[in-house]
C-alpha cells in the first residue's frame, strides 16, 4: 500500500473558480481532490468514493498572495463514502490574484487507527484444512524484507484450498482476474488479493488467490470463517500458499507510511491466543463458542 501522490497546479483569481477533479491514485479507487469556489476564495476538497478510509497529507508551494486557513502541512482522514474540506485559501490582499501549487501524498488506511495489539485471529482456512508456516517473522525471510511484511505469514498448502476471513471486516478490495505466477519479479503487482478493513482500522491482505469468479465483492461485509477465495500462485510465488498480512498506516515527516503488525491465532483444543512459528503444522478447527464470542465482542 504505498503512498500516492498528486499535484495540483492552480493559478486562481477571485472571480473564477477551478473546479476539475484531479485522480489520485489508480483508477480503481475513487479518491479524488477538488478545488471549489467558497466564501470569496476557494477550497480544497478531498471526495472518497470508496469503501476504505483515506489518509491525505496536502501541502502548498510556490504561493503569492494566499492566505489558508490552517498550519500546512495538513494531515486528515476522509471517511469511506464521503468528502472533507482539506484546506481553505483565499486572497492575501483583496483584489490581487492568488496563485499557488499543491501537493498531496493519500495512501488507504487511517493514519489515526490503533489496532487492537491482544486481537486472537481465527486460522485463515475453512475447518479441517492443513497448512504449513512457510515463512514468518520467526524464521528465514526471503521475500518479507520491508516493513509492510516484517510480520507477514506464508500457508503453504493445496492449491484451490478455501481462504476464510480470519476477522470480521468490510472488503475494501477483491481481485480476482490474475492467472499468472511465477518467480519473476515482473510478476509481484499480478497476485490476486482481497484486503478487509476490520472495526479497529487494521487491514488484513490475502494474497496470492487462485483466479476465480469473485466470492465477495468491495463493500461487502463479511464474517470471519466466511469464505473469500482460493489458495493459488498468482503473482510473485514459488508454488501455492496463501500470503497473509495484517497493516496499519503510521505518519511521518513526508507522508504516510503501511507497517505490518504481529498477529496472533487461536490455536490449538481447546484454542488459546498464540504466534504461529517457522514450519509449524497448522488444522484449521471449529472454536468454541466461549472463545469464539470473546474475539468477536473484541469487534464490535
Amino acid at each position: 500500500m504505498a503512498s500516492v501522490v498528486f499535484r495540483l497546479l492552480c493559478c486562481l483569481v477571485l472571480t473564477g473558480a477551478l473546479a476539475r477533479p484531479v485522480v489520485a491514485g489508480p483508477a480503481a479507487y475513487p479518491f479524488s481532490v477538488v478545488v471549489e469556489a467558497a466564501g470569496g476564495g476557494h477550497r480544497l476538497v478531498g471526495l472518497n468514493r470508496g469503501a476504505a478510509p483515506v489518509s491525505v497529507r496536502l501541502l502548498l508551494a510556490d504561493v503569492d498572495n494566499v492566505r489558508a486557513d490552517a498550519l500546512l502541512p495538513v494531515y486528515a482522514v476522509v471517511a469511506p463514502g464521503s468528502l472533507a474540506v482539506l484546506l481553505q485559501v483565499r486572497a492575501a490582499v483583496a483584489g490581487r490574484p492568488l496563485r499557488f501549487s499543491s501537493e498531496a501524498v493519500h495512501v488507504i488506511g487511517s493514519y489515526r487507527a490503533q489496532p487492537d495489539e491482544n486481537f486472537a485471529y481465527r486460522l485463515p482456512f475453512a475447518r479441517g484444512q492443513s497448512a504449513v508456516v512457510s515463512q514468518s517473522h520467526d524464521g528465514p525471510r526471503l521475500t518479507h524484507d520491508a516493513a509492510d511484511s516484517e510480520y507477514a505469514i506464508d500457508f503453504a498448502t493445496a492449491a484451490g484450498t478455501p481462504v476464510v476471513a480470519a476477522r470480521d471486516g468490510v472488503v475494501i478490495e477483491a481481485v480476482f482476474a490474475n492467472r499468472v505466477g511465477g518467480r519473476d519479479r515482473r510478476l509481484l503487482a499480478r497476485a490476486n488479493v482481497v484486503r478487509i478493513l476490520h472495526a479497529d482500522g487494521s487491514i488484513a491482505s490475502y494474497a496470492h488467490l487462485a483466479h476465480a469468479v469473485a466470492p465477495v465483492a468491495v463493500g461487502q461485509k463479511v464474517k470471519a470463517g466466511t469464505v473469500i477465495g482460493g489458495v493459488g500462485a498468482t503473482g510473485y510465488s514459488g508454488g501455492p500458499h496463501l500470503h497473509f498480512v495484517v497493516q496499519k498506516v503510521v505518519g511521518n515527516a513526508t507522508g504516510f507510511a503501511t507497517v505490518s503488525l504481529p498477529v496472533r491465532f487461536l490455536l490449538g483444543n481447546p484454542p488459546r491466543p498464540g504466534s504461529v512459528a517457522y514450519r509449524q503444522q497448522l488444522r484449521a478447527g471449529e472454536l468454541p463458542t466461549t472463545i469464539a464470542g470473546r474475539a468477536a465482542d473484541r469487534d464490535r
